[in-house]
């Protein structure tokens, strides 16, 4: 089989709402709390993204109970999602729709759509604050409805705070392209990069951890970025190299003061193990090496695949004020 691989390093230092129909159900915004008795224990992101899968198979069975066509996961509309979410539990935007129109412009320019919606909840100190959100999610008739609308594409985001909030954003999307048949573009763009993502992340921290290092906490706003650039480069819009880099560190500066910013790029193609690959080359590159065991507390990791099986990885790491 036909195998290849390339690598490339750089470092500076530096509720529910729909629309399509003008119809807001801005007063859809359930929130449940307990007080907190016992020491918060803070989700990793493995329990984030079991959560989130848990809501997509929530939602979808509901629709299935309901003879309504189950809904696509799409990487793109889950990472605005989770940007939401994140800067809900954060604190820098209400737990509110704030945002919303420029969550739906970015999937825009990705996913030309007739339709879109957004269910929003928070819950603490839940057994299974998943079920929990959405059992509220469908006994309100703003969200049900949305639940039950005409959407084939949809993301979810969830997020914790140091309180132990939990915070759960879900978009839905009605495609263009799935009523007009258009072709699909040429960089796949689908759930299945969220798990090769979450596992170079995994891998990762793994080595950081190896090294007596803390673990980087992955940032959707970051990894946004980083998936735009490769799906670039699986594209062909831009060459194989930093291009642009100063463009991401300005991006990334618009959510997050920085100290500093590296940025690890690796393509492949052939491999069983796509991630394995593309970790273990930068583990035994002295500059990629330098950027995994740099003082950084934040992450961000993109990946696309073209038609010819190119995978292209970015990895942006980022040291906070």
């Amino acid at each position: 089989m036909k195998t290849k691989l390339i690598y490339g390093s750089l470092l500076i230092v530096s509720c529910s709402i729909l629309v399509g129909g003008c119809q807001s159900l801005k007063d859809n915004l359930p929130f449940t709390s307990v007080p907190q008795t016992t020491p918060v224990v803070l989700a990793d992101s493995n329990t984030l993204t079991s959560l989130e899968a848990k809501i997509y198979d929530q939602i979808n069975q509901y629709r299935r109970s309901k003879n309504l066509s189950p809904l696509e996961v799409n990487n793109t509309i889950a990472q605005q999602a989770k940007i939401h979410s994140e800067r809900m539990a954060a604190k820098t935007v209400p737990f509110s729709h704030q945002g919303f129109e420029e969550r739906i412009q970015k999937i825009a320019n990705t996913i030309p759509y007739q339709g879109a919606a957004e269910n929003i909840a928070s819950n603490q100190g839940k057994s299974d604050p998943a079920i929990t959100a959405v059992q509220g999610w469908l006994k309100s008739p703003g969200h049900l409805k949305n639940i039950e609308g005409n959407f084939n594409l949809t993301g979810v985001g969830v997020a914790q705070n140091s309180q132990g909030e939990y915070y759960f954003t879900q978009i839905f999307i009605n495609s263009a392209a799935a009523v007009n048949n258009t072709t699909p573009s040429p960089t796949q763009v689908n759930s299945s990069f969220l798990g090769l993502e979450e596992a170079t992340h995994q891998q990762v921290n793994q080595y950081r951890l190896s090294k007596n290092l803390p673990p980087l906490l992955l940032d959707a706003s970051i990894s946004e970025e980083a998936r735009l650039f490769s799906e670039k480069m699986a594209n062909g819009e831009v060459p194989f190299s930093h291009t642009g880099f100063d463009e991401r560190v300005k991006a990334i500066g618009k959510s997050v003061k920085f100290q500093s910013v590296a940025e690890n790029l690796a393509f492949n193609m052939g491999f069983d193990d796509p991630v394995k690959v593309a970790v273990g080359g930068w583990i035994k590159s002295p500059g990629h090496e330098k950027n995994m065991r740099g003082d950084f507390d934040l992450t961000g990791i993109g990946i696309a695949k073209n038609n010819g099986g190119e995978y292209y990885f970015t990895q942006l790491f980022v040291k906070k004020r």
